[in-house]
């Protein structure tokens, strides 16, 4: 047998080894708005004005559209500046932008979405940010470092988490202060909300944790997790905790400071809240 017959036996044919994809090359010089549409059609978030492109088209750049992080940033004594930040699942950068802006002294990312997190690359080039922005499972992360934060940026994640109540503790565990916005489960609420049919109550469950018994609801994703503009987690459903519960667990962690930014029960994407928790000193 001839050596590329042999080749052909181990390996397969020619055509078994072409990749499913296809390279794409830029057809202009390098310019901002070819650079986003490396995305094209799957931002959510659009850029400042003074860029001059298109992209998405939520202004989540703008601190007085998105007021999360400025609203923190008037709650932390001293402000965000000069203070260590990890922050858990930053989607599309905007808020990692943001901690730039306030003067964070280090900002840490972690994101698990292949594509959010070649997305956050792009932010990160464009604006010029200097923060370290990791690959790779959040919980895992968490649980195989012990690295010390300032303060711990978990929005818009503890909601999908398949074991939010480890989730919880581990993040309760690295930081001085927790920034938390989440949706989370209220059942008088919830049964007047169109968000209702995507709950599946056979998949509950009960979780006992330090002598409380923690309900875990679950919620079940309608649309392709895979890639684009979902903005969701790894699993085809997640469990949502109350809020109670979460008020309860970041209490037990040492964070009996909490003050409330939003409690809104009418979203119609489910019940959410955004929170500033402050460590006992």
């Amino acid at each position: 047998m001839s050596i590329r017959g042999r080749l052909t036996r181990l390996l397969g044919s020619a055509e078994d080894l072409t990749p499913s994809y296809t390279h794409e090359f830029a057809s202009q010089a390098p310019n901002l708005q070819q650079t986003l549409d490396i995305f094209r059609d799957q931002w959510i978030t659009a850029f400042p004005d003074d860029l001059d492109v298109e992209a998405g088209w939520v202004n989540h750049f703008d601190p007085t559209v998105d007021t999360r992080v400025p609203w923190a940033n008037g709650v932390i004594p001293d402000g965000l500046r000069g203070k260590s930040i990890l922050e858990l699942g930053p989607f599309e950068g905007y808020h990692t932008a943001m901690f730039q802006e306030f003067g964070a002294k280090s900002v840490t990312s972690v994101e698990a979405s292949r594509t959010a997190y070649l997305k956050c690359l792009v932010v990160k080039e464009v604006l010029g940010l200097d923060a370290e922005i990791l690959y790779g499972d959040v919980p895992s992360y968490l649980a195989a470092s012990d690295e010390p934060f300032d303060v711990v940026w978990a929005s818009g994640i503890l909601y999908h988490q398949a074991k939010p109540v480890d989730f919880l503790e581990a993040v309760a565990s690295r930081g001085n202060y927790v920034f938390l916005h989440t949706h989370f489960y209220d059942a008088p609420t919830m049964s007047t909300l169109g968000v209702r049919s995507r709950f599946n109550s056979d998949g509950d469950e009960i979780v006992e944790w330090r002598g409380r018994s923690i309900a875990l609801h679950r919620y079940e994703y309608e649309t392709d997790t895979s890639q684009g503009v979902f903005a969701g987690g790894p699993r085809s459903y997640a469990m949502w905790m109350e809020k109670d519960d979460i008020e309860f667990i970041l209490r037990e962690m040492g964070f009996s400071r909490i003050e409330f930014g939003v409690i809104d029960y009418d979203n119609p994407t489910g019940p959410g809240m955004f929170l500033l928790a402050a460590r006992d000193s």
